[in-house]
């Protein structure tokens, strides 16, 4: 056994090449991600025209579509053999469409009914859904793929969030900067001088206009960061690599999950913790636009307060990378959520006349959300390991197909139940909003988020693998390879 750790231990750590390279592949997710959970709501009702309601209802089909085809995409990675490996081909491949997909959320035509505008949407939003699906779930599959280190796969979700957390800074603060910049009239101004302005029509000074830019720019960024990823990684294609899964269609895929989630506890508390902290962090994003714009009139100071946020979170990683391997994943995600929780309490007590306040709270939030985003991230890789030891199967799609589901469901759920309170509610697009809106938008920033963090805090209270107990499996694992090769 003692032989068996050796070995564990002398494998060679990832270059710092291979840990940007794979970081640099999330950029494409954080600015779709970000700018779509920030954004798409606020722009469907307040720029497309489509009611709350049904922008809710689009976006929570074509999550849910996204969230189906998760099992699907693992399945058919865990059955790919190609001259780059399982999931590496779907990067390459998969990038343009990703990117032209995005770029259709941002050009809703003028459409004279609801209905028109609606079935647009919706139709978009599953063709971006599946391309999105056929890019992320290769691209979190790679983390188990490239190491099989427990506190290697630490750092490298570190690079991965650091890049992540950058990107998401960028899509949730330019779209913002770029639309007031278009409607004050700085961006004809320079688009007249380049001869562009009359491309866009009608568009030409509008909001519309400044997301139609946006969309452009994220559009090729998103394409080069993919890129990236698949030109500077490469896959562990050894013993793992012969290790198939035994599941001969999609469906006995999903059943599996299914099963994994009674039989393996460790997939179980990942799948429920990953899916509590997105949902959290999803009713915050989508919410935040219209809390800022309407609860506290501080539309002005929206970039600048999501920016600082943002960058606390960029800085934060690299020392949550340490605090995670000093005290263990679980552990640190827990202290974490319990502090997020108390800071997201004090939103609903913030007056036009304090939200300067609004900027120390925006420092708080950003240092804990860095650690929401990243610790669940960073456990999901030593499920692989438990499920191996005791199925013999190597199965990372399946794992990262069901973790994804949760988070695609969670967003799902989210965004749908935020529509929807804000139809119920009365919410008014651009118009003042009456006491009961401010106080829905209120609890939907700061007490509801704070129950799901806690509520994921207490389930991390159950995840069994720590740093031990997973050196442990690898040490299994090992003696297992090795028998086999004799």
């Amino acid at each position: 056994m003692a032989q068996q750790n050796a070995n564990i231990q002398s494998q060679p750590g990832l270059s710092r090449r291979e840990k940007i390279a794979y970081g640099l592949g999330d950029i494409s997710n954080g600015l779709a991600v970000s700018s779509v959970g920030f954004w798409l709501l606020i722009y469907l009702t307040d720029v497309a025209g489509l009611s709350a309601f049904l922008a809710g209802v689009a976006i929570m089909i074509g999550r849910a579509w996204d969230a189906v085809t998760d099992p699907v995409m693992g399945w058919i990675t865990d059955h790919t053999r190609s001259r780059w490996g399982k999931r590496l081909p779907y990067l390459l491949f998969g990038a343009i469409p990703y990117a032209l997909a995005y770029f259709s959320l941002w050009v809703v035509p003028e459409f004279a009914s609801q209905n028109a505008i609606f079935v647009y949407v919706t139709l978009s939003l599953i063709v971006f859904n599946t391309c999105l699906t056929v890019v992320f779930v290769p691209y979190t599959s790679l983390t188990a793929a490239i190491t099989s280190d427990y506190d290697e796969r630490t750092s490298l979700t570190g690079f991965r969030m650091f890049c992540s957390q950058s990107a998401f800074l960028i899509g949730a603060a330019v779209p913002s900067f770029l639309v007031l910049w278009v409607v004050s009239g700085g961006g004809a101004d320079f688009f007249e001088k380049i001869g562009l302005q009359s491309f866009f029509g009608s568009w030409g000074g509008t909001a519309r206009q400044g997301y139609f830019i946006m969309a452009l720019l994220f559009a090729v960024i998103m394409v080069c960061s993919i890129w990236s990823t698949f030109f500077g990684c490469k896959e562990n294609n050894t013993d793992d690599d012969r290790i198939e899964s035994k599941s001969k269609t999609p469906l006995h895929y999903a059943r599996a999950i299914v099963t994994e989630l009674k039989q393996n506890p460790p997939f179980r508390y990942a799948v429920l913790i990953l899916l509590l902290t997105n949902c959290a962090a999803t009713f915050i994003a989508v919410n935040l636009p219209y809390y800022l714009q309407y609860s506290v009139s501080v539309r002005d100071h929206q970039t600048k307060l999501i920016t600082i946020l943002f960058l606390m979170a960029i800085i934060m990683v690299p020392v949550w990378v340490k605090i995670a391997r000093k005290f263990g994943k679980a552990e640190s995600y827990r202290i974490a959520m319990l502090i997020y929780a108390l800071v997201l309490c004090t939103l609903p007590f913030i007056r036009p006349d304090t939200a300067e306040y609004l900027y120390v709270i925006a420092v708080f939030a950003g240092i804990m959300h860095s650690a929401a985003l990243m610790i669940p991230w960073a456990i999901v890789p030593d499920v692989v390991e438990f499920d191996e030891l005791q199925t013999g199967e190597r199965r990372e799609g399946l794992f990262y197909g069901g973790t994804t589901f949760s988070y695609k469901l969670a967003t799902a759920i989210a965004v749908f139940a935020s529509g929807t309170v804000l139809s119920i509610i009365g919410y008014v697009p651009n118009q003042p909003q009456s006491a009961e809106v401010v106080a829905g938008l209120n609890n939907l920033v700061g007490p509801l988020p704070a129950i799901l963090l806690l509520c994921g805090a207490i389930l991390s209270t159950k995840y069994p693998l720590t740093s031990a107990k997973h050196k442990e499996i690898l040490a299994q694992l090992e003696a297992k390879r090795s028998t086999s090769r004799e």
